[in-house]
């Protein structure tokens, strides 16, 4: 059973992580593991309320979509094929991604490589207004990594898109559009998780809450530091971070 207080930690925890490059999935695991219990159900609830911040704050851009231009046409079938292998991944290898949600081994080496490729991103230069094809594919099948808990899905969305050459506004934006369909997607297949999770609607309720209002602080907070290109320093946490944990699963 998830508690109010548990709830109001996580639902902190949900709405910095989830949009800075430092992995809700796992930092909510490493909670879980020492709060003492463990609620994929609450964990997809949680997320679902961060990704309507992305609906708040980027709605002019989704509702531009609805118009099907020639140009939306292109740029729907881009954020569709950077959809399709963390689709593919995510149902074919479910049981081994909750496997990993349990072990600090793989939690601690997850935070370490997703540092580094994070730290990459300094040495990225902006060439391309928008992702190609070619670039929508590498992104999707980068963001399958960000299944495992330990690697952020929009650190590798936006951090692979820095390292492609697209522009940072580009980069934020495309990430951002294509949380909304991925997120939206976890939570009807794991809808049945939330509603056997036992929680009470007042702890639904004031996690939802706080998940959102944080989530929408910390995207603007991103935006800033990426367009400040300070972005790659998120890389030197998570690789701290990494060897934390990694001390911790060696200890225990």
């Amino acid at each position: 059973m998830v508690s109010l207080l548990d709830a109001i930690i996580l639902s902190f925890i949900q709405g910095i992580t989830e949009w800075f490059p430092i992995s809700s999935s796992g930092h909510l695991a490493l909670a879980q593991q020492y709060l003492g219990f463990q609620n994929l159900g609450f964990d997809v609830y949680l997320h679902f309320a961060s990704v309507l911040a992305v609906v708040i704050l980027f709605g002019k851009d989704i509702a531009k979509l609805t118009f099907l231009t020639k140009a939306n046409k292109k740029y729907l079938l881009r954020i569709l094929l950077a959809i399709i292998p963390v689709g593919i991944v995510g149902i074919l290898y479910k049981e081994h991604i909750r496997y990993a949600f349990s072990n600090l081994l793989f939690i601690g080496i997850f935070f370490i490589i997703f540092g580094v490729f994070i730290y990459a991103t300094k040495f990225s230069s902006e060439q391309k207004h928008k992702p190609s094809i070619t670039d929508s594919l590498i992104i999707g099948f980068a963001q399958t990594l960000s299944l495992f808990p330990g690697i952020s899905r929009s650190g590798m969305t936006v951090g692979s898109g820095l390292i492609l050459g697209i522009k940072k506004e580009e980069a934020i934006k495309f990430s951002f559009l294509l949380a909304v369909p991925i997120i939206l997607g976890a939570t009807l297949v794991e809808a049945k998780e939330i509603a056997l999770s036992n929680i009470p609607p007042t702890t639904l309720l004031t996690a939802f809450t706080i998940t959102l209002l944080t989530s929408l602080v910390t995207i603007k907070l991103l935006i800033k530091i990426i367009n400040s290109d300070k972005f790659h320093l998120f890389g030197i946490y998570n690789v701290v971070l990494g060897i934390i944990v990694l001390i911790l699963n060696f200890v225990n």
